[in-house]
């Protein structure tokens, strides 16, 4: 059970599409900006792409500055959380008096808070299946008085879609290593996870100049266009890990990138 403070996610109730709840965050509520400190706050890879973006930082330095890496107990597989400030414990990108000053591009958690999103999967079943439920914090006053929201509502407010699809990407990997028997990983696989899902401008250097083979057996047009586009490029270094680790080899001609893989 990951320290910090206690989050309460009611289950009772599964939401979609225009199903409600009400909820409010302003400066006016006396906890603003409370939830921004203590946090336990996974970043994802789209997390990642788009804060050192803001940050006019490559991956790794700003992996080496604002992230710590731990093995999931669970799920063998790297984690990346943000790292609080020594002292305060505050996000890192909080100001006190100006609130968050990376909203446009904040991590995907904070966009969906005050809910969680639930996105199932299966061999048998095409796509991704998902729901809301709410999260309440002992001391979040964001549900009292707050404005009504519907699901999609919320999405669409908080701009939540390019966040959840690539986080369906990201879901493919741990559906491949559940279907692979959940295998566990040594050092050099664990490292390969890192790169193509976290590191991303390492992974840009490996694989269009470094001498590996993949990059050999792709399609000229993929090549290009992954050269050119950073979110195409982690699309294909994700599938490229699931491959790699969980399907047995790299990526068939074709196959790493586009809207219909």
């Amino acid at each position: 059970m990951p320290e910090g403070p206690q989050i309460y996610l009611d289950e009772s109730k599964r939401m979609t599409g225009e199903d409600t709840f009400n909820f409010s965050c302003n400066p006016q509520k006396a906890c603003f900006t409370a939830c921004c400190h203590d946090l336990n706050l996974v970043l994802t890879p789209y997390d990642i792409l788009r804060l050192k973006n803001r940050l006019g930082m490559k991956s790794e330095e700003f992996l080496r500055l604002y992230t710590s890496v731990h093995v999931g107990p669970g799920s063998g597989l790297p984690v990346v959380l943000l790292k609080m400030e020594e002292g305060t414990m505050k996000c890192p990108f909080l100001e006190e008096e100006k609130g968050c000053t990376v909203y446009e591009d904040r991590p995907g958690a904070c966009r969906t808070y005050p809910l969680a999103r639930m996105a199932c999967r299966s061999r048998d079943m095409e796509g991704v299946r998902e729901f809301y439920c709410t999260v309440r914090e002992p001391d979040c006053l964001g549900f009292e008085d707050g404005e009504s929201w519907t699901v999609s509502g919320w999405i669409e407010n908080q701009r939540l879609g390019p966040y959840n699809e690539m986080n369906d990407v990201f879901g493919e990997i741990l559906q491949a290593k559940m279907e692979a028997g959940n295998p566990s990983l040594n050092a050099d696989q664990i490292e390969t996870f890192y790169l193509g899902c976290y590191d991303l401008d390492r992974f840009k250097g490996f694989f269009l100049e470094g001498p590996t083979l993949d990059r050999y057996m792709e399609d000229e047009d993929v090549v290009k266009k992954i050269r050119g586009d950073e979110l195409e490029l982690l699309r294909y270094g994700m599938r490229w890990v699931k491959k790699k680790l969980f399907q047995g080899g790299c990526l068939p001609c074709g196959s790493g990138c586009g809207a219909n893989t």
